[in-house]
């Protein structure tokens, strides 16, 4: 399959994310809209239904919600860059697949395809069934309305009339959908004459400038609220049909996704698990070189083990087999049990080595011998492969077996070894080829990673390995000077929980008091791992209530709790704007500033309810906030507003169980207000050997002068020019950073990390990591070179005399499709071979803002911005149709549509907007005590309430 093929009306969602179904639930008397995140939830609980059934696929764990996982993955997927399907198939089959890129190139993808259904008449003609030729390469779409075709009568567009605006359109065999208000794409300004119609606007209260440009009134289906949706009275119709649409984007044989991305890789990025009793294998290189990163290593698979131990996910048993040189291979350990691999894992150490190349095959191939087969093996070094000749073996041997082979390299193989050879790669990279060969040769995976990453790129891919549930319940530090106990909740929900001590010196610095007030003993604990630094240990059938950890000694501890549970959450934090919309921050919050937190628990179960949340601080002052709940189908929507004047926040939600017991569960992730906003202002689109840039801007929210330093690295050398700037920003004032990135035939991906600091301090401020798709194809390009004309202050009423003219030049490497631009104005093309094409434009000042855009066999495409400033609208009281130019029969749905459509994804900011602005019933609510939970205030979800800030301590 090819990539999901778009009409340009979608690509303004990408400046206009507001344009389509609301993200998330609406709050007041708008509960009841449908939002995107439900009909995801639902197309991708009926996909992956369908999916695990054709498969004949069995979830490891029963407990486990896959919709849970999928929802993480996509519940932040519009924020981004513009992606191509073609990209994600390509991505899919590279040696380093980057599943969470993937996963946000579908969530875009499933965005645009919903909002299709929203704001184009699709739904007005064909009711709730699904466009299964929308976006499919080789298939005719239904004929679109052209450019001079009158498509909506007059309606009214406030709202107060509810019915006027039933029947506005006026075509129902052709598609077409609705202006709006700041998009780029607009048609001319109506200048004269009073005829009651035109293009479609979008309508409602949104479209500020509607019936300038447009017949008043609209089409959209957003909401229910006739206000804000001309034709709210089809909005459940645009819901089905988008929620349909969905579930035979991802699963259907015929234009499915699955049919790019295939089983086995649908599997990993869904976070689905067959049910087998496979081998974890460990293979580590052990030579002296390994020295400054087998701590970080030697962590990372004891935080793996002891994260899976006890869960339905476990495997069967575990293999250690190290390599070095001269010798070749050892065997360490095979063994069923968890707590005697993590005790060899602890003890690996390094020695000999030292001529960098060693027997990595072979250590391979030790350690796919002792596997079972369909097992998993996760392989590290810092080294070439001496034995690389060997590879053609490994591969058959993990074929016939079936091994999932994952394969983390260092980022810098044979430190120091950065010299070019003549082939123009670094020696770095034709030390890894043996590597890549295996991974391309079995379906493996290759990761790279410095020290600093390792620990967390083997959390992700453990998660998706071995999903095993676990949440945190809680987490604190206890200091030399506090009371020694501590108390915790455990509900009728969790099972296997785990205590982990960052601190105890052994398992007798711990006690564990249970809800009785008895000691645990050795029957009811068992010990999981036990080092100088560590302790984690296990409550064995826990029965519900509180209970107490206990520090015996006197040591400064860390301690988090940990439990198998489907009973989690996820939060955002969004800023209101000026207009109503929340919108999803990206990047730090603002210290003293105003937001709204929204949060997801999934898997609630009736008789447990959500009460409150509870920020807690980095000096361990706690702050307990009330909860809003919103109602929706599945899982459970609460919100809360509150001012941030804090620099770290530690997040955690609580209420009760059925029991009547207080359960709790903690984010990891946490709040890190700060005085420095970073906004990326565009990502650029990267090709092969093209550099492309990348711009931030960097404001400064402090009451004081500033400076700072930004520094800015990649994981694959790809940077070019300045990568680190210091800049003096005045209070509240702001500077711009640009940065190139170099496209690589190598790689397919490349991660930058953007980080801000203030002069002399080693610690970032704030930062900021995208992952850019690298293209193999070059991208035409199309520039503006002359533009003669000027339509500032020009209005409505003399536009169409005030003309302008322009030239711009195309180059193109791949086949062109098509040469397209937007309505009222036209362009002549000098030739259509070869590159460079010289394209004359023509317009007036009715049009101020046109775009050409260019698409090549590939779907790749570029765009032309000619502008000559902004016409002041002039409302008069006689309009009449478009003035009739020779343009190009090009679709409505946009404005710039040719033989072949390209592919549309959302980025930017994902935006909540509200129908009506909610109130808090409550403010703040009393301190947790240490014999005590506060407990659920009931609320209304159908209330309206007003805004009310929290300011925190």
């Amino acid at each position: 399959m090819a990539l999901l093929n778009v009409i340009i009306w979608l690509l303004l969602l990408v400046y206009h994310p507001s344009y389509g179904f609301p993200t998330d639930a609406l709050t007041g008397s708008a509960y009841d809209t449908k939002h995107h995140a439900e009909i995801t939830e639902s197309a991708i609980r009926m996909a992956v239904g369908r999916f695990i059934t054709e498969n004949n696929l069995t979830v490891i764990d029963d407990d486990i919600d896959v919709t849970n996982i999928v929802k993480n993955f996509f519940g932040d997927a519009h924020n981004h860059v513009i992606k191509l399907r073609g990209q994600i198939e390509e991505l899919a089959q590279s040696t380093e697949p980057d599943l969470s890129l993937i996963r946000e190139m579908i969530g875009k993808c499933i965005y645009t395809i919903q909002a299709f259904y929203s704001g184009t008449n699709w739904v007005e003609m064909n009711g709730d069934s699904v466009y299964k030729d929308f976006g499919v390469p080789n298939k005719t779409l239904m004929a679109i309305a052209g450019a001079t075709v009158d498509t909506c009568q007059d309606c009214d567009n406030s709202g107060e009339e509810v019915n006027s605006c039933e029947n506005n359109l006026l075509v129902h065999d052709m598609l077409t959908s609705g202006y709006k208000t700041g998009q780029d794409v607009q048609p001319p300004y109506k200048t004269s004459g009073d005829i009651g119609k035109g293009k479609c606007g979008f309508g409602g209260s949104d479209d500020t400038d509607n019936g300038y440009r447009t017949a008043n009134g609209g089409i959209n289906k957003d909401r229910l609220d006739p206000k804000y949706s001309p034709h709210h009275h089809l909005h459940y119709s645009a819901y089905n049909a988008a929620k349909k649409a969905t579930e035979l984007f991802l699963v259907d044989q015929d234009i499915g996704i699955i049919n790019e991305l295939q089983v086995d890789k649908f599997i990993q990025i869904f976070g689905l698990v067959k049910r087998y009793q496979t081998s974890f294998g460990f293979v580590i290189d052990d030579t002296g070189s390994m020295g400054p990163i087998i701590a970080q290593v030697r962590k990372a698979c004891i935080d793996i083990v002891t994260n899976v131990l006890g869960t339905a996910n476990a495997p069967s048993n575990y293999i250690l087999v190290t390599f070095n040189d001269p010798e070749k291979h050892m065997h360490r350990l095979t063994t069923e049990n968890g707590v005697e691999m993590i005790s060899a894992l602890d003890n690996i150490t390094v020695n000999g080595g030292g001529d960098c190349p060693e027997h990595a095959m072979n250590g391979l191939m030790k350690g796919i011998e002792l596997c079972k087969d369909k097992s998993t093996i996760f392989f590290y070094t810092d080294a070439p492969a001496k034995d690389a000749s060997e590879n053609q073996t490994v591969i058959d041997a993990v074929i016939e077996k079936q091994i999932d082979l994952r394969l983390f390299l260092q980022d810098s193989l044979c430190i120091g070894r950065r010299k070019r050879d003549t082939s123009g790669r670094t020696k770095r990279d034709a030390g890894s080829e043996p590597y890549s060969l295996v991974a391309e040769g079995t379906g493996g995976t290759v990761y790279r990673f410095n020290t600093a990453e390792l620990g967390e790129i083997i959390r992700q891919i453990s998660e998706e390995i071995f999903p095993s549930a676990t949440a945190i319940v809680d987490m604190f530090e206890i200091y030399p000077d506090d009371d020694d106990s501590v108390m915790f909740p455990v509900d009728n929900m969790l099972n296997n929980v785990k205590i982990t001590v960052i601190g105890a010196d052994s398992v007798d610095d711990i006690d564990v008091e249970s809800p009785f007030g008895s000691i645990l003993t050795a029957e009811n604990t068992s010990v999981l791992f036990e080092s100088p630094d560590k302790v984690v240990v296990t409550v064995l059938n826990p029965t519900d209530g509180v209970y107490k950890v206990i520090r015996t000694g006197n040591n400064n501890w860390n301690v988090t709790i940990t439990a198998q549970t489907s009973v989690d959450f996820h939060y955002a934090i969004t800023e209101e704007s000026d207009d109503g919309s929340l919108y999803k921050v990206l990047g730090n919050p603002i210290i003293g500033e105003r937001y709204t937190l929204l949060f997801t628990v999934y898997n609630l179960p009736v008789g447990m309810n959500v009460s409150a949340l509870r920020l807690k601080t980095s000096n361990s002052t706690t702050n307990n906030l009330n909860l809003v709940q919103i109602a929706g189908d599945f899982d459970s929507t609460y919100f809360v507003s509150t001012t941030l004047t804090s620099d770290k926040y530690e997040v955690s939600i609580y209420g009760t169980d059925s029991s009547g017991h207080t359960w709790m569960r903690t984010s990891p992730y946490y709040i890190y207000p700060a005085t420095i906003r970073l906004t990326s202002n565009s990502i650029t689109d990267l090709y092969k050997n093209t550099v492309g840039n990348v711009s931030y801007t960097v404001e400064n929210k402090g009451s004081e002068n500033e400076t700072f330093v930004i520094d800015v690295t990649d994981n694959r050398g790809l940077l070019t020019g300045q990568t680190s700037f210091t800049q003096l920003i005045s209070s509240n004032g702001s500077t711009a950073i640009i940065f190139q990135i170099t496209g690589s035939s190598l790689y397919t991906t490349v991660t930058y990390n953007i980080t801000v600091r203030k002069q002399g301090a080693v610690n970032a401020v704030v930062y900021d990591s995208q992952t850019i798709y690298i293209s193999p194809d070059i991208a035409p390009t199309c520039i503006v070179d002359n533009l003669v004309g000027n339509c500032n202050n020009v209005n409505t009423t003399s536009c169409s005399g005030v003309k302008w003219n322009g030239q711009a030049t195309i180059t193109y490497t791949t086949e062109l499709s098509s040469i397209s631009g937007s309505t009222g104005w036209t362009f002549k093309i000098s030739s259509e071979h070869p590159s460079p094409i010289n394209i004359s434009a023509s317009g007036d000042c009715c049009t101020p803002s046109a775009y050409l855009t260019v698409t090549d066999t590939n779907s790749n495409f570029a765009r032309c911005h000619f502008y000559l400033g902004n016409v002041n609208p002039v409302e008069i009281s006689s309009k009449r149709l478009l003035t009739t130019t020779e343009q190009i029969a090009i679709g409505v749905i946009g404005g710039i549509i040719g033989a072949c459509l390209f592919a549309s994804l959302v980025s930017g900011i994902i935006i909540y907007r509200k129908a009506i602005k909610p109130k808090l019933g409550a403010s703040k609510i009393n301190t947790l005590k240490s014999n005590s939970y506060p407990h659920q205030e009931k609320c209304d979800s159908k209330e309206q309430f007003n805004n009310v800030s929290v300011n925190l301590n």
